[in-house]
């Protein structure tokens, strides 16, 4: 497997908006109204996950909700601004989608009329969906979200590693919208979720690891500025944990515990595990009850460690996101330098900082070490489990 780690953009990078790249880097700006990303008049504040205004916002909620089709009579590049008088529908709705607009937040949107119970969500949510009445939905209407409360924009300067990760994860499930979908298959439609089997889950493992590597670069510019062979050791230490760390803090936000949830919204049925080792093309060297006998400790172990853990303990997405940072920047690694372990070390204690701050004014907890102290005590059990998944048994 190829991961792609050099500095150049993957085939599934996605262009970072100016909106998004400034709108967190200092507390000062909060008070300025941005322009919004798509036609570059006044914005409204963050609909669907970019700035817009409420005329862009309805446009993409209209042509989302009613499955439009447009199609350009130029050559797919139209000017796209407030002060064109018949601006094209297909380059606007096209540009929604460039700046980070995500179809899954207008379903999100409509969901949330009347109070709900997150056990009743679509095993195809993702976290985008679960922010979505954050981003999108205003004071006077909407619902919780199960996962964190909606921020004040004044703290996005005393969070600026934590609220950036939030911001490039949305970035990162756009493109997840995308590369999961087969061909022919609508990118405005809820996708149902299927049970994978194991070729399927490898196929799309591998389809992530693009991503993921993007997702982190843009979270952390500490990491850019790291040598390439630095960048693979952090990498490949860190893929394969965070892959099962996101796959039970799906299984929590959708509130299942007998499945793997993908982000693409399928998932491995832990409970029929013949059906994830069924290989079409070959015949069937086990029965499923032999199936059962050998797997099956192994996933109820995933289960115990992190899946269960995790929604004890109903960690929210800015806890998650710590957790992932404590688990990118490891130390102690074969052929890590010790100006990484450094760097790492320095990238580490200002997010445990940010993380303290949130606890403290977001949650208003007094004591927020206990929290922490609670949230990382997940870490310590499922790192004994990626060392067993990796081969590490010494």
């Amino acid at each position: 497997m190829t991961t792609k780690l050099e500095e150049e953009s993957s085939p599934f990078s996605l262009p970072v908006s100016p909106m998004e790249s400034n709108s967190f880097n200092s507390s000062s700006s909060t008070a300025e109204k941005k322009n919004c990303a798509v036609c570059r008049e006044e914005g409204d504040g963050y609909h669907f996950g970019a700035e817009a205004c409420r005329a862009c916002a309805a446009f993409f909620r209209r042509s989302v909700s009613l499955d439009k089709k447009y199609l350009c009579r130029g050559s797919n590049d139209c000017d796209i601004a407030a002060n064109i008088r018949c601006m094209c529908r297909a380059c606007r709705f096209t540009k929604c989608l460039e700046v980070g607009m995500n179809p899954a937040g207008v379903q999100q949107r409509r969901d949330t009329i009347g109070k709900r119970d997150i056990k009743h969500e679509s095993p195809n949510m993702n976290i985008y969906q679960a922010l979505g009445a954050m981003v999108e939905t205003t004071p006077t209407t909407s619902v919780p979200s199960p996962l964190v409360d909606d921020l004040p924009m004044s703290f996005n300067g005393e969070m600026t590693i934590l609220t950036k990760m939030r911001v490039n994860y949305r970035k990162m499930d756009n493109a997840r919208l995308v590369i999961h979908r087969k061909d022919g298959q609508s990118l405005f439609k809820e996708k149902a979720p299927k049970a994978l089997n194991y070729k399927e889950a490898a196929e799309q493992s591998i389809r992530e690891v693009n991503l993921v590597a993007d997702w982190i670069a843009w979270c952390f510019e500490d990491f850019v500025e790291l040598p390439i062979d630095q960048k693979k050791v952090l990498f490949r230490n860190f893929y394969t944990p965070f892959s099962m760390l996101e796959g039970a803090f799906l299984c929590h936000i959708n509130d299942t515990s007998n499945a793997i949830i993908f982000p693409s919204g399928d998932y491995i049925d832990i409970e029929n595990l013949d059906k994830f080792f069924y290989d079409p093309d070959a015949e069937q060297p086990m029965t499923a009850d032999e199936i059962n006998k050998m797997f099956q400790p192994s996933f109820e172990l995933h289960r115990r460690s992190l899946i269960l853990p995790m929604m004890a303990e109903k960690v929210d997405v800015f806890e998650f996101f710590a957790l992932c940072t404590i688990l990118f920047w490891d130390f102690g690694l074969d052929e890590q330098t010790d100006e990484c372990t450094m760097i790492g070390k320095k990238v580490k204690d200002r997010v445990m900082r940010e993380l303290a701050f949130y606890l403290r004014h977001a949650k208003k907890l007094n004591e927020p070490a206990i929290r922490v102290a609670t949230v990382f005590n997940i870490y310590a059990p499922g790192k004994a489990f990626y060392d067993l998944v990796n081969g590490k048994f010494c």
